[in-house]
């Protein structure tokens, strides 16, 4: 909207290679400058997409959504990173639940998969996993054991058609797929995960 702007700030204290979150805000233009807007005289649909912003940002930079961080050996963040990797969900997971609820039934997987609570449920041959709506990461049962299984990277003529963009959903379905058919996975990294729990 013209004559509006948002606003959004982190900080990232010396030394430390994480930022944390801090504030958002709204600017109007008054006269020739910036003035900080009241929320009141913020319209609803630019509040909305605004924070929809933030919202995308943060769930895309967080390290929640880093598969590997909880192998680096860094103990300064993991209680957050197992906090916030299988926390309640934000209003984009909420909508990445909604669009899985309609594209799950459509698809081979429909019988083995099962949307409950935060979680997209996928009974394999060897185990049942369940894949964070959020940060996409997978807990096996029994036990709510971790499985790392990180997403190769995509070639640029490998489009995917998904109702919106939103690469985690992409993320979340290649992994329910890859799961179904757990017994046929070859990957030495995962087969080693798996053999583990056996």
């Amino acid at each position: 909207m013209p004559g509006l702007r948002h606003d959004y700030r982190d900080q990232q204290p010396d030394g430390v290679e994480c930022a944390s979150t801090d504030r958002v805000w709204f600017d109007r233009r008054v006269g020739g400058a910036w003035r900080t807007a009241r929320l009141s005289d913020v319209p609803a649909i630019v509040f909305s997409e605004a924070m929809r912003d933030v919202d995308l940002f943060v769930s895309v930079t967080s390290i929640a959504a880093d598969p590997l961080w909880v192998d680096r050996g860094d103990g300064l963040y993991v209680d957050y990173w197992r906090e916030a990797s299988l926390a309640e969900l934000t209003a984009t997971a909420q909508t990445r639940r909604s669009a899985l609820q309609r594209i799950i039934p459509r698809t081979k997987l429909a019988d083995r998969c099962e949307l409950i609570e935060r979680y997209l449920v996928v009974r394999g041959q060897l185990s049942t996993y369940k894949i964070h709506l959020g940060s996409a990461n997978i807990l096996m049962e029994p036990g709510n054991t971790y499985l790392c299984i990180v997403p190769s990277r995509r070639g640029p003529h490998e489009p995917v058609f998904l109702p919106f963009e939103d690469d985690r959903l992409a993320v979340i379905l290649s992994k329910a797929f890859l799961l179904a058919d757990d017994a046929r996975i070859t990957d030495p990294s995962i087969v080693a995960q798996l053999r583990a729990r056996r």
